[in-house]
């Protein structure tokens, strides 16, 4: 088989970490083949949504598949539920259906797609596990309200967050403190502005059912998407694409209980022109992105724990998007 895409570690702290011995790529993505997962959109013209593994906290990406029945012009999402061994998508639909479609993978196979009810998006939604998994999405076309639900044995009623508004499609993560952990959701403002924001969801621990008031948040700001992933112990790692002009792509972290995010840093050699994505596996901060405009490869790099030095960008072999791909990982 072939190998894939080696990513060069970086820094001390990576390097001590990179104990993996180097395989090579699987024939298929699978739960038994890794625990970090990706999906994406085709190329432009090519409304396929594509699927890939990385081998546990390995180095190498297993070789994409089309996903049977699923389509869309946009934006992909990816969980894996808390504790378990399923892999939950959702994705908007091809060109003229904005409505927006779910998957599930048991570990062996898809189980089909099927709309989600009630939940409609003009460019994607955003998943995080949460009780089942909790989802977050811009409305259609001239809806530029950010609405939400969540998943357990069934989807609940979609419900407007109130005071987020935004032009892209919001991202949400668990902020994993507490018995239950605290969904947190960043994004771009509406058009025209470039900021980003923030709210925190007040469950679980807190017996709420609520938001927080959205808040700016201090020197970022972005043209396009946002991207969010907890990590274990608690804390957050965001990373977005910069204003218009700029497609580089700059990141921030919130630490466990921390109430205002890190000044915002340029990830280097990280550049896009649609936003990037955030994963967590064990130790390290997975992330991945499509290129800068003209370029429709994907990228990624990752980052350990608290060594604040990121891997050199690597391209991923065979793996190409006209949009931002998806990231996730099972159990987290």
């Amino acid at each position: 088989m072939k190998r894939r895409t080696l990513l060069r570690l970086g820094g001390s702290a990576a390097a001590a970490a990179a104990t993996t011995a180097l395989g090579t790529a699987p024939a298929r993505a699978g739960v038994g083949d890794g625990s970090t997962f990706m999906a994406w959109k085709g190329v432009t013209g090519d409304q396929r949504i594509w699927w890939s593994s990385l081998q546990g906290g390995g180095d190498y990406w297993s070789g994409p598949q089309p996903i049977d029945g699923a389509f869309g012009s946009h934006g992909v999402a990816l969980a894996g539920p808390s504790g378990g061994n399923a892999l939950h998508m959702t994705w908007k639909g091809v060109e003229g259906d904005e409505r927006i479609w779910w998957n599930r993978f048991d570990g062996n196979t898809w189980a089909g797609p099927q709309p989600v009810p009630g939940a409609n998006s003009s460019v994607g939604p955003a998943l995080a596990p949460y009780a089942g998994v909790f989802m977050a999405w811009k409305g259609v076309a001239g809806d530029e309200r950010i609405w939400w639900n969540s998943y357990f044995r069934g989807w609940t009623g979609p419900q407007v967050v109130p005071g987020a508004n935004t032009s892209f499609a919001p991202a949400v993560a668990v902020n994993h403190i507490g018995s239950y952990g605290e969904p947190h959701m960043v994004w771009k403002g509406v058009a025209g502005d470039q900021r980003v924001w923030w709210s925190i969801y007040r469950g679980g621990d807190s017996g709420a059912d609520n938001w927080t008031g959205p808040q700016p948040i201090d020197g970022a700001f972005t043209s396009a998407g946002v991207a969010l992933a907890g990590t274990v112990g608690g804390g957050l790692h965001m990373a977005w694409k910069g204003v218009e002009g700029d497609q580089r792509i700059w990141w921030s972290r919130l630490y466990p209980s921390a109430s205002s995010w890190t000044t915002p840093q340029p990830v280097p050699g990280a550049n896009t022109s649609t936003g990037p994505a955030l994963a967590v596996y064990g130790g390290w901060v997975h992330m991945t992105w499509k290129g800068v405009a003209g370029d429709e490869r994907i990228w990624w790099n990752r980052i350990y724990r608290d060594s604040g030095t990121w891997t050199g960008p690597q391209p991923i072999d065979g793996d190409n998007t006209s949009f931002r791909p998806a990231l996730a990982t099972i159990g987290l």
